[in-house]
Formats: structure tokens, C-alpha cells, sequence
């Protein structure tokens, strides 16, 4: 059978249009402002790192982008605003250690879970430290194990930055694998925390880096460890918990990383990472994530490796919760 050649040509054409129209129909990313949500106020580590990145992704994008404060119940503001959000990659959050994995169990109307959204990069890696007051007889994390088994049924009070918070439910990881005998005290944020201790109020407690540092350079409080798997640069000389004999899960290092809504295009997020990778790996940026007492990763900052990160704590952080009975709301 003979075709007519006008009619062979219409349909090749109409057939390459056909296949091209999914790329004809996805605009460029981005084509509008991109707007990163902070759960937290303005001034915190998590909202300075945030603003940080976003600089640069806007020069490397060559579009605005918006730092968006939305403080309030742990993060979930925030959270639900991002999933009320288109999934095209111009909405991103700012999440960090515990949000993904704490908040939905400790709070019945949290609004989300850690499947709802899509990790992008990790941004800065900040990890915990147990600090004690400076007059303490302990020198190392077998001391504290020590007097957690012989601290009667009244216990030693340990303090923490907010109950159900990641420094509350590390520190009963810690309390468990030493299996002493230790009452928790929650404090609203770093700085009472760090009060409590230089008044010896409680025994020990987990900061953040950027608290903990200047305490401990300023000769008010010693550490006792860092809740890693390895060593960070940061605190070279300071042995983990785990390399003390600590086991059970305390090695959860602080991550502040970029996720966004859980159906936003691969090619999209693929993107990003690539970006947000280069970026934290600049010398510079490292230099300023420094002065916030955090490191960037600079390798294996991947989509997969993110994700291998939440679901470990995944695995782990929820059920410590449920086994405190943690209710929020």
C-alpha cells in the first residue's frame, strides 16, 4: 500500500510534537522567586545558615530568593506551610535533626511525616555535645555512668533545651545506654540550659556546638563528648560517646538540610542538590558556617545519603519517644 508523502510528513511531524510536548509543557526551573521557609524565628543557627545558602542560590540561579520565618509548635508551622505549597521546587524548608522523625510522633496533629517531603542537601552539620559543669568531679562519660548507677531512686537531674525536643530525646538515649538513673529537667532554649549549668542547678546536658563552644573556650563548662559516629573537625580532640563505650544509638550528629514537598520533580530536586552541594563545599561558606559553630559536608552530600539520614533516625528517634510517653498537644 502507497502512502502520499504530504500525509507521511503530517505525521511525523504531529509525532514529534507529541513527543516533545512534555518538554515543551515543563518550564525552565526556576521561573519565579524561590522561597525557603524557617520554622524557627530570625537570629537562630537555623535561620542564619538558611539565609546563607539562599544568597548564593540566588546568584547561582540567577533568581530572588525569599528567607519566610514561620516560627511555632516545634517546626510544624513551617511544615505545613511547605506542604501547602506547589511541588515545583520553588518552596523549600529549612529542617534540621529530630523534625522529621520526633515531631509527628509527639504531636497528634503535627500535620506531616517525614514521607511527605523530598530531602534536597544537607546544609550544616553541628554536633552535640555533653557538657558538664566546670567543678564537676566527672572527666569522662564512664564517671557519669558511674554516678548514674549509684544515684539512688531520686535520681541526678540532667537538663535539656525543651522537652520532646532532639536534645531531650538524645539525652534519654544517653540515659538509657548508661543505664543510670538520671531526671530530666527541660529549660526553653540553649541559653537557660547553659545558666542551669554554670549554676550546677543539673549535672549534664547536650548543646549545640555554637552553645557549647564558647562556654567551654571561656573555661565555664567541660565536655565530656560529642554525640557522632567519628570525630567532626570541629571538635578534633574531644572523643565520641560511642568511642567511650557509649552505645545504643548516641551518635546523632545536628544536621540543618533543605527539603521540599515530597511530589516536586526529580529533575528538579536532582538540581538543587547539585547546587546546594557546590555551595556548601565553597571555601568561604565553610569559613561562615564556622563562625555558627558548624562544618558543611563536602563529600557524599547526596539525595540518597540525605535520605539514608533520616530514615537511620527513622529507625530509632520515634520510638524513644513513644517509650517516654512524649505528648506535645
Amino acid at each position: 500500500m502507497r502512502i502520499n508523502r504530504r500525509v507521511a510528513s503530517s505525521v511525523l511531524f504531529g509525532s514529534s510534537l507529541f513527543a516533545a510536548w512534555p518538554a515543551l509543557a515543563q518550564p525552565a526551573f526556576p521561573n519565579k522567586p524561590i522561597r525557603i521557609i524557617v520554622p524557627y524565628p530570625a537570629g537562630g543557627a537555623t535561620d542564619v545558615s538558611a539565609r546563607l545558602v539562599g544568597q548564593r542560590l540566588q546568584e547561582e540561579l540567577k533568581q530572588t530568593v525569599i528567607v519566610d520565618n514561620r516560627p511555632g509548635a516545634s517546626g510544624n508551622l513551617g511544615m505545613a506551610a511547605l506542604l501547602q505549597s506547589p511541588a515545583d521546587g520553588h518552596t523549600l524548608a529549612m529542617s534540621l535533626t529530630g523534625m522529621l522523625s520526633i515531631n509527628p510522633t509527639t504531636y497528634s496533629k503535627a500535620g506531616f511525616t517525614a514521607s511527605d517531603v523530598a530531602p534536597i542537601a544537607r546544609v550544616m552539620l553541628a554536633p552535640l555535645v555533653l557538657v558538664v559543669p566546670l567543678n564537676s568531679p566527672w572527666r569522662s562519660i564512664q564517671d557519669l555512668i558511674a554516678a548514674g548507677k549509684t544515684a539512688g531512686k531520686d535520681g541526678l537531674p540532667y537538663g535539656s533545651t525543651g522537652a520532646g525536643g532532639i536534645s531531650h530525646v538524645a539525652s534519654e538515649l544517653v540515659n538509657a545506654a548508661a543505664d543510670g538513673n538520671y531526671i530530666h529537667v527541660p529549660y526553653k532554649g540553649g541559653a537557660p540550659l547553659v545558666q542551669a549549668l554554670l549554676t550546677s542547678e543539673v549535672r549534664w546536658g547536650l548543646l549545640g556546638t555554637a552553645d557549647a563552644r564558647a562556654q567551654i573556650q571561656g573555661g565555664k563548662l567541660k565536655a565530656l563528648g560529642q554525640l557522632r559516629s567519628t570525630r567532626s573537625e570541629l571538635w578534633p580532640d574531644l572523643p565520641t560517646l560511642t568511642e567511650q563505650g557509649l552505645r545504643g544509638g548516641v551518635d546523632f550528629d545536628m544536621w540543618f538540610g533543605l527539603v521540599a514537598p515530597a511530589k516536586t520533580p526529580a529533575a528538579v530536586t536532582a538540581m538543587l542538590n547539585q547546587k546546594i552541594s557546590q555551595i556548601v563545599a565553597e571555601p568561604e561558606f565553610r569559613r561562615r558556617l564556622s563562625e555558627l559553630g558548624g562544618v558543611s559536608p563536602t563529600t557524599g552530600n547526596t539525595i540518597e545519603a540525605f535520605n539514608e539520614v533520616i530514615q537511620r533516625e527513622l529507625a530509632v528517634l520515634p520510638k524513644k519517644a513513644l517509650e517516654l510517653g512524649l505528648k506535645l498537644d
